[in-house]
């Protein structure tokens, strides 16, 4: 069970999963409201809404609280992936203006280390001070449920892959994602990057290849 702590409201979703994520957390209606800032009644009443609406009953109702229905449990789980890209939405926006568009997010792994960008990034940033760079954990590229390269675009700008051929990259990836091979620090790899890359992917890119190692 998650911590049954201090919770906003707010996001780009159905913000009546707040109150079903907050009674989930806190097994109690009134826990819940209280959590929100809001009455028992109010909750309640979003809750039974949300119910009303597609069917399901997310909760069993008892003297000694309410517990989670397996729907329940399903619309929880999926909830709370909801509310986290939420929150990397509205980051990102806030990123992109507080930047102008600037930031490169760099997927990080122990697969993917990505060593030359980071080596590079010292000169990339000297090149174009405009640039700024977020180091983004990611899971397992060959795990296609992931979805990790499909996906790039979304919380991945760019993936620098060294120990496949740009070839294996083509024929792993060659219909989902934009693959360049770079030399960079005097090693040779291959970045992933959208089909569409932000201009600030592309510049990343492009002086990744281009800036000269200092002597």
């Amino acid at each position: 069970m998650e911590n049954c702590g201090e919770r906003k409201e707010g996001g780009v979703y159905d913000r009546r999963l707040d109150s079903v994520v907050a009674a989930a957390d806190c097994g109690s209606f009134s826990k819940a409201a209280k959590q929100l800032g809001v009455s028992t009644p109010a909750l309640a009443k979003r809750i039974e809404t949300f119910e009303g609406e597609y069917g399901i009953e997310l909760f069993s109702r008892t003297r000694r609280g309410v517990f989670l229905t397996p729907a329940g449990a399903s619309v929880v789980e999926d909830a709370r992936a909801i509310m986290r890209m939420s929150e990397d939405v509205l980051r990102r926006a806030r990123e992109q203006e507080a930047f102008g568009g600037t930031t490169v997010r760099l997927g990080i792994s122990a697969a993917c280390p990505a060593h030359a960008a980071l080596a590079a990034w010292p000169r990339i940033h000297e090149a174009d001070p405009s640039l700024h760079l977020e180091l983004v954990p990611i899971g397992d590229i060959y795990d296609d449920e992931l979805g990790v390269v499909a996906n790039l675009g979304g919380s991945v700008d760019i993936i620098e892959v060294s120990d496949v051929s740009a070839a294996a990259c083509e024929k792993l990836w060659g219909g989902v994602c934009r693959i360049e091979t770079i030399v960079a620090e005097g090693v040779s790899s291959v970045t992933l990057l959208p089909r569409r890359p932000s201009s600030a992917a592309a510049r990343f890119v492009a002086l990744l290849e281009n800036v000269s190692p200092q002597e």
